[in-house]
């Protein structure tokens, strides 16, 4: 039997197309990475939101990696769940506490370039990383992939447009969570910190909890 000379091109568009909808989807899941994202973005401007999208982007490209040509690469350390889980959930509680009582919508961050791009490319990747639910997304959704028929090559155009429609959907939501910053008063920006410090600590809460109870 002759395949169709379309059949590929049709298979590839479908990991074009679903690949760059996974990506731009998993941005509005309202996560601390969210919260911190537009948190950052309406206190200290879009740019440096922007460099936190660029870490998260980087710290996906990583797991991705992992997840198409397989895990034999990442260290078998014992407890390794349970420590990045513990790291992860005191990252978030600090986040959390900082950002509920903290007496004024802004604080001292990093002033120059250098340290700046740093601190918070860092801080994107690090809020991605410790979070053990990204590990589960990305793996599980890689598996599915693989059962679902994708060859080798459909799957990496799947994650790369994945990965293009992450970095866009947060420089989006950096960029107009800046610019409204020019309608919110003093007290709503306070009550935006606590909510976002909320969602830390909840999110802090839900990483022990999955890992230790459940």
């Amino acid at each position: 039997i002759v395949e169709p000379k379309i059949f590929k091109p049709i298979i590839m568009f479908q990991a074009i197309f679903f690949g760059f909808l996974y990506g731009f989807l998993l941005c509005f899941t309202f996560g601390p990475v969210f919260f911190r994202l537009i948190q950052t973005s309406i206190d200290t401007g879009y740019k440096r939101g922007i460099l936190i999208a660029l870490g998260v982007t980087v710290a996906d490209a990583i797991l991705m990696f992992f997840a198409i040509f397989g895990t034999s690469y990442l260290p078998q350390l014992t407890y390794f769940d349970d420590i990045i889980s513990v790291i992860g959930a005191s990252i978030l509680f600090i986040l959390g506490f900082i950002s509920i009582f903290k007496q004024k919508t802004q604080i001292i961050y990093p002033t120059s370039r250098l340290s700046s791009f740093l601190y918070y490319f860092t801080s994107g990747i690090f809020l991605n990383f410790l979070n053990p639910s990204n590990y589960f997304a990305v793996f599980a959704t890689s598996t599915y992939l693989v059962a679902k028929g994708m060859t080798l090559n459909e799957r990496i155009v799947f994650f790369l447009f994945s990965l293009i429609a992450t970095m866009i959907a947060e420089s989006l939501i950096a960029f107009y969570a800046h610019k409204m910053k020019q309608i919110l008063t003093e007290k709503i920006l306070k009550r935006i910190n606590q909510v976002a410090g909320s969602i830390f600590i909840i999110s802090g809460l839900l990483i022990l909890y999955k890992q230790f109870i459940k």
